[in-house]
């Protein structure tokens, strides 16, 4: 009996670990960004990759940086735009459903909402 107990424990943890493991990998991958903007949409190719909480990867060729933790991404990174012709912080944050990214952004004075999807 006491066996059986310890398996079905260790089985219940294993199944939780893989439920943290799956959440966390849900915005690993390519992903195609449509930030609202006052001149019309703006889209961006996106690669996340998450390591634990903290996520890594590239806005277009930016390097960027943030967490993903309860289906909540939240990105801060230093980005220069030739558009607007200065370098800020963007911050991103945006929630995960439905296998689909929506949220603000914000960019020196400027800032809008997104949608992302994933890339097949």
């Amino acid at each position: 009996m006491m066996r059986q107990m310890v398996s079905v424990s260790a089985f219940v943890a294993a199944c939780a670990l893989c439920a943290v493991l799956h959440a966390a990998s849900a915005v690993d991958g390519k992903w195609q960004f449509t930030l609202q903007t006052d001149g019309g949409p703006r889209e961006v190719a996106v690669e996340m990759k998450s390591d634990g909480e903290q996520v890594s990867g590239t806005w277009d060729t930016t390097e960027l940086k943030g967490t993903f933790k309860d289906s909540t991404l939240a990105l801060s990174f230093t980005l220069t735009s030739a558009e607007a012709g200065f370098t800020a912080t963007l911050a991103v944050d945006g929630t995960l459903e439905n296998d689909a990214l929506k949220g603000t952004w914000k960019f020196g004075d400027y800032g809008g909402t997104f949608t992302a999807t994933k890339k097949a």
